[in-house]
């Protein structure tokens, strides 16, 4: 019998988990939910129901969620993602966290099983393969030990002959994981499509939520291309070459579609770090944030890959000290033009600029125009904050474009929106390795600060109009924000003086009300 969802999903309960800013979304994620669930295979929903069924009665809703989410590979990346999300409840965070590494429920043999039949008889390679130590949302972690034949220079003697040995992890798909990821992900354009009926009677802006889900099948779906993530091992491998205090798996021989064979990391998650001083923290913090963040944002090169999936873990402290970055399957790609974009956005806002800032936004924006009053609106209202003291960095940047998308329509580039996403797991993980806020924005600021000073001998040989530069800067930016200072100057007082105005005003208005 196929079950009615209605016991699990409560209005009232996602309501109470949600942040107050968002708790209209209530209604339209338990529906959304309810499709979602009700188009699952009939076997897999009476599983769902079975694990529900076993937890105590007093099991809290944070609790059935996190137990639901590692039912299904799309609901178990959500819950990666939101794990560390500040503005979610403690209790529910804890849940999801467990999200980011579990214990491995397909079998040993299975496994075993499935290895040779994608490499063949592994005793033939010198492979011998230890109990599994992780499992994923679609791969399962197989340690592996292997012996081949070396020789030389012993104490003994200047060449012998012996067995020298590898030690490395098979990242192996789970066994119909491909069909069932794909099932899933079209359901959750079907949720879009319900999402953008039903608008109105949810209150929920109106957006195309159909194409932003099916951008999110696209891309979730290189979870199990690990054709793909092989190529992007090697990639992350040399764009990382010159960062010794970062590690990337080298990539291993015996790789299929199915399978992928890397150098195994000793280690443990960052957030489990171990640390104690507080300088100690905060450096890793910042390392994260440099290598996950700064290092594509201020590349030289001219599509600079980022990590797509940065939650904790994937993200190690190895017993050496470095930053260990795992899991290469989702990435995105920082293009120059996007990248020169939001520096722009970000000089506009410096110089309090918001008719600039809302050109540019548009110029950035896919080609489908927004609405230009409300992106006029949301850039006046996001360049006040800088004039109050808010600095333009990329949080400011992420937080004006998610409203831009909301209330002007704004059609932002495929992989900014990964780039969202990924500053979102980020955030919160830098959070609680940092023991800060603001990490990421402050890191950000001072690596800009490192390229422009390196950049300043060489400006004098480039054009004017040359953005060949890790900052994405030109003479001409500059020379304009130089210029645009002057005015920027009397914007500043000027609206200090009437924010002053105003909130003497309203708490005139306040006297008087209470007055009468």
């Amino acid at each position: 019998m196929i079950p009615s969802w209605e016991f699990l999903l409560d209005e009232a309960a996602f309501q109470s988990i949600l942040p107050p800013e968002h708790a209209q979304f209530a209604r339209p994620i338990r529906e959304g939910l309810s499709l979602f669930l009700g188009g699952l295979p009939p076997e897999q929903q009476v599983s769902i129901v079975r694990a529900q069924a076993k937890l105590p009665a007093s099991a809290s809703f944070s609790q059935r969620l996190g137990v639901l989410a590692r039912s299904s590979p799309v609901l178990h990346k959500v819950g990666q993602i939101l794990a560390r999300d500040k503005r979610l409840p403690l209790e529910l965070r804890g849940y999801l966290s467990e999200l980011e590494s579990l214990p491995p429920v397909v079998s040993q043999p299975v496994l075993e099983q499935a290895i040779t039949q994608e490499l063949g008889p592994l005793d033939r390679l010198g492979i011998t393969l230890g109990p599994a130590i992780a499992e994923a949302s679609v791969a399962v972690v197989v340690p592996f030990d292997r012996n081949q034949p070396s020789s030389g220079p012993t104490s003994s003697g200047p060449i012998s002959s012996g067995q020298a040995t590898t030690a490395g992890v098979f990242k192996i798909l789970k066994p119909g994981i491909e069909q069932q990821l794909d099932h899933e992900l079209r359901l959750l354009t079907r949720v879009g499509e319900q999402l953008d009926r039903r608008c109105q009677a949810l209150q929920i802006p109106e957006l195309d939520y159909e194409d932003a889900f099916s951008q999110a099948h696209v891309k979730l779906l290189d979870e199990v291309q690990l054709e793909n993530e092989q190529r992007h091992l090697v990639e992350a491998k040399a764009f990382f070459a010159d960062e010794p205090r970062v590690q990337i798996p080298e990539l291993l021989e015996h790789c299929t579609k199915r399978v992928t064979s890397m150098e195994r990391l000793s280690g443990g998650k960052v957030t489990d770090h171990g640390l104690f001083a507080g300088r100690d923290k905060r450096q890793l913090a910042a390392l994260i944030g440099e290598a996950l963040i700064a290092a594509p944002v201020f590349s030289k090169r001219a599509d600079p890959i980022f990590h797509g999936d940065p939650h904790a873990g994937n993200l190690f402290l190895t017993d050496d000290g470095r930053l260990g970055i795992l899991d290469w399957s989702l990435v995105g790609r920082l293009g120059a033009d996007v990248r020169r974009m939001v520096m722009q956005i970000s000089l506009a806002a410096v110089v309090l600029d918001a008719r600039g800032v809302a050109l540019r936004m548009a110029e950035l924006a896919a080609p489908q125009r927004p609405d230009e009053t409300a992106l006029k609106a949301v850039a006046e209202k996001w360049v006040a904050c800088v004039r109050r003291g808010r600095f333009p960095g990329l949080s400011w940047l992420v937080a004006m474009l998610d409203e831009a998308v909301q209330q002007a329509k704004l059609r932002v580039p495929e992989d900014l929106m990964l780039l969202r996403k990924s500053l979102l797991a980020l955030e919160g993980v830098v959070m609680d390795v940092g023991d800060r806020t603001g990490l990421i924005d402050r890191t950000l600021n001072m690596e800009f600060m490192r390229h422009f000073a390196v950049e300043l001998p060489q400006r004098w040989f480039h054009p004017p109009f040359s953005h060949r530069f890790a900052t994405q800067v030109s003479n001409f930016d500059i020379t304009q924000a130089l210029l645009g200072a002057p005015t920027a100057l009397a914007s500043f007082l000027t609206g200090h003086a009437l924010d002053a105005i105003e909130s003497c005003h309203g708490k005139a208005s306040n006297t008087m009300n209470v007055s009468h």
